[in-house]
């Protein structure tokens, strides 16, 4: 039994670093997604009063773009923090009982890594737009 339970906690612990992880990349995505929601904000006030409100609607639409990446950079952070957590506890049944495919959560750990390089590769796309957006506001992109 104390083999079983052992096993157990070096399971738990290598899906908790794995949360953690997620939690740091969570932080990140919040940071950024916080920052480029001001920004519209800030564009979008400075566009009533501006005379520049071409450049500034480019910017603008830049900054919009940027939280509909982000946006969906969380969803698929999310959608691999839930297919963790159902390996998790997966691996868990398993441990105690026969009944639970080990192909099957082999599937979702495949599929939470997917995830989260999918998340990954948005958050490089928020990244390319954000300087397309700075080149804007700095007048190198007319």
């Amino acid at each position: 039994m104390l083999s079983r339970l052992d096993g157990i906690v070096e399971l738990v612990t290598s899906s908790l670093v794995l949360f953690s992880s997620i939690g740091i990349f969570v932080l990140t995505l919040n940071a950024r997604y916080t920052h480029a929601i001001s920004r519209v904000r800030e564009l979008y006030e400075e566009m009533k009063t501006s005379a520049n409100a071409k450049k500034l609607e480019k910017e603008l639409t830049s900054m919009v773009y940027r939280c509909h990446v982000l946006k969906w950079s969380f969803a698929l952070l999310l959608c691999s923090s839930l297919s963790s957590g159902v390996f998790m506890l997966g691996s868990i049944a398993l441990r105690f009982t026969d009944k639970v495919s080990a192909e099957i959560l082999i599937l979702f750990v495949v599929v939470s890594v997917l995830f989260i390089f999918s998340s990954m590769a948005c958050l490089f796309i928020d990244v390319l737009v954000s300087l397309r957006a700075t080149l804007i506001h700095i007048g190198k992109i007319k």
